[in-house]
């Protein structure tokens, strides 16, 4: 007759848990990776580092005069790269 202690169920719940984890971790970004011509999304300070333009003039642009449609996710603001671009080709 084995004898289980608390410790070796609380470690297996643990192992079980864990792979659970990985796997829904490993679907989400399978389905993430599988998604057709996902808008890349860039973060103000990631657009100011591409363009190379002042990151204030890019948040006037952005936020506070509304030129360019941005989505909001906490305290940071993206924009989608491709209506930056179009944007900025309108200008001419």
């Amino acid at each position: 007759m084995n004898k289980t202690t608390a410790n070796a169920i609380q470690k297996t719940a643990q192992d079980i848990a864990n792979t659970r984890r990985k796997q829904s971790l490993q679907k989400r970004k399978d389905f993430v990776m599988g998604l057709p011509d996902c808008p890349p999304l860039l973060s103000l300070n990631e657009l100011a580092n591409k363009t190379r333009l002042p990151y204030k003039f890019l948040r006037h642009l952005i936020i506070e005069q509304n030129k360019i449609p941005y989505l909001k996710i906490n305290a940071k603001y993206y924009i989608n790269y491709q209506h930056f671009l179009n944007y900025m080709d309108e200008l001419n």
